[in-house]
């Protein structure tokens, strides 16, 4: 394994640390833009979906008549629950492998003998060593990459060094964790598949591209053709 791949493996476990908490923020919002974003594609929708999509907006715009909901955004939420899942369960697994367990001594000997009152204390030590991942408790996602990535880069504690195969499978679970943070927060580009044929005579499929911050485009994976969005108040 090249030192290449276990500074990218840190950097994604680095993204779920450092931005955790602007997806626990989002989550307070409620969804201002959807995916893939609907852009010129509206004209191309049948009369019947163009009545769906206004019932919809009836129903969850914020200035609709009736009671609205609490602002919370349950997509991300969910993705919240699929990354903290994630990285918590490869730490369960990883120190089942690899972490040493904890020293023992019997305790009905009392305290007169020093030899074995300092092994029992060595023992109760070595048990709290706060390098070593519990598996009962609260376990955070941040908590969870801040000891995967630890476990990466070979800080010393009652651990082995990691092999091969759990290196390879740490590194993709913090990269698939990172990547759909990174979505989340829009800060990725995502592709998808329309579901309108081309309106050009090729009929191919378009594509929108987007979500990264960037203005999202719409293909056409036959001809090549794109579609931007025009400002409003352009000139």
């Amino acid at each position: 394994m090249t030192a290449a791949h276990t500074t990218t493996a840190a950097d994604h476990l680095d993204t779920i640390t450092e931005r955790w908490t602007s997806l626990q923020d989002r989550v307070g919002d409620r969804p201002t833009t959807t995916w893939p974003p609907a852009m010129g594609i509206t004209r191309l929708m049948s009369d019947e979906e163009r009545q769906e999509q206004a019932a919809e907006r009836a129903d969850t715009a914020t200035d609709a008549p009736g009671p609205r909901p609490t602002p919370v955004d349950v997509d991300v939420l969910d993705v919240m629950t699929t990354i903290e899942t994630g990285l918590v369960t490869a730490a369960d697994w990883l120190a089942e492998r690899i972490q040493r367990p904890a020293f023992r001594a019997t305790t009905g000997r009392g305290w007169s003998d020093d030899v074995h009152r300092q092994v029992v204390l060595l023992a109760a030590k070595d048990s709290a060593d706060p390098r070593r991942w519990t598996f009962t408790g609260q376990r955070t996602a941040p908590e969870a990459a801040e000891w995967l990535s630890l476990r990466l880069g070979g800080t010393p504690g009652p651990f082995r060094t990691l092999d091969e195969g759990e290196r390879q499978a740490v590194e993709e679970v913090a990269r698939m964790s990172a990547e759909l943070l990174r979505r989340t927060l829009g800060e990725a580009r995502r592709k998808e598949a329309v579901p309108h044929p081309c309106p050009q005579p090729c009929g191919g499929q378009l594509v929108v591209e987007g979500g990264d911050g960037a203005p999202p485009v719409v293909r056409c994976e036959d001809c090549g053709r794109t579609w931007t969005d025009v400002p409003s108040d352009a000139a």
